[in-house]
């Protein structure tokens, strides 16, 4: 019996000391201080600066990357348009924001994985092929993004996720009603939906007056077809859920113009590119706010990739 009891002790001892000596969970603060800590190295241009792990996994657009190349090499500051999102579950975070690489300011989407103390995943969409420059363009986050919400407003993390595949699932049937009325699209920090100043990307009819659709909320632009050129949003990574904010941060590939390149739109009609438009994907970084349960805010950063491009990941 002494000899059971010794083993017993010992036992618990030892899972006492594996215990120990498991590094705790990444919390908001800690997830918030390793973006930090990325992003100042990273406009130091010093990969040594930041807590990556030594077999620290990191990709730009999808393409493997290793620390001091890609935009180690070309990032001169940091600017001040920031959203983040943070899931200490998940140990990850989701950042939105502007990098400047010399006079040019460049949209970026970020997700850092935090294991051990280190950062040991780094995945970055750069919005390089898109660069608007129009008067309306955001100069601030919207406020809502970083609220945070009161818990008893909050959905579960299987709701934040049902939210964000009903999202997609709506687009892809012209069916907007997932939409809450505030909600607004930007993208790479242009708004593209409630935006009077936009001339929506969309041939003209001929004798026929175009329709606001720049204007329009997202709902109503996704009931007026502007999206029946999407044929499907594959794969749907949903990564980080942040559940105090209840904002969701993905990264996806939005298969566009395979089936058509055409536009049906109700009480208008059928609006087709004045050239051939060939299949791409879209590379789309996006943090959605889904609060009670409807999207009220998409901010994207998007590169345009080949139609059969694979996540990377």
């Amino acid at each position: 019996m002494k000899r059971l009891a010794g083993i017993a002790l010992l036992l618990c001892v030892s899972s006492s000391a594996v215990l120990a000596a498991s590094p705790p969970r990444c919390d908001r603060a800690c997830l918030s201080a390793a973006l930090d800590g990325y992003l100042t190295a990273l406009a130091a241009r010093d990969p040594s600066g930041a807590a990556l792990a030594s077999d620290v996994r990191m990709t730009e657009n999808g393409a493997l990357v290793r620390p001091g190349e890609g935009l180690w090499q070309t990032v001169t500051r940091i600017g001040d348009y920031r959203i983040e999102a943070l899931d200490p579950v998940a140990g990850q975070v989701g950042f939105i924001g502007v990098l400047e690489e010399g006079p040019e300011a460049v949209s970026v989407g970020l997700r850092l994985a935090v294991k051990n103390g280190r950062i040991a995943e780094v995945e970055t969409v750069i919005g390089r092929s898109f660069r608007p420059k129009h008067p309306s363009m955001v100069t601030r986050p919207r406020p809502a993004l970083s609220a945070s919400v009161p818990p008893a407003q909050r959905l579960t993390r299987e709701q934040m996720i049902a939210t964000v595949n009903a999202n997609f699932d709506g687009i892809l049937a012209d069916r907007g009603d997932i939409f809450a009325p505030d909600c607004q699209r930007i993208e790479n920090r242009m708004p593209m939906s409630g935006n009077p100043q936009l001339d929506y990307p969309i041939a003209t009819l001929p004798d026929k007056p175009k329709p606001a659709f720049g204007a329009m909320g997202c709902r109503e632009q996704i009931e007026a077809h502007l999206f029946d050129t999407l044929d499907r949003v594959e794969p749907r990574r949903i990564l980080v859920l942040d559940e105090e904010r209840q904002t969701v941060f993905g990264v996806y590939l939005m298969r566009f113009y395979g089936r058509t390149a055409c536009n049906d739109i109700p009480d208008y009609g059928r609006v087709c590119p004045k050239t051939e438009q060939k299949p791409i994907s879209l590379r789309s970084a996006e943090v959605l706010g889904v609060r009670g349960g409807r999207i009220h805010e998409v901010e994207v950063v998007f590169t345009r990739d080949a139609y059969d491009a694979e996540a990377g990941w």
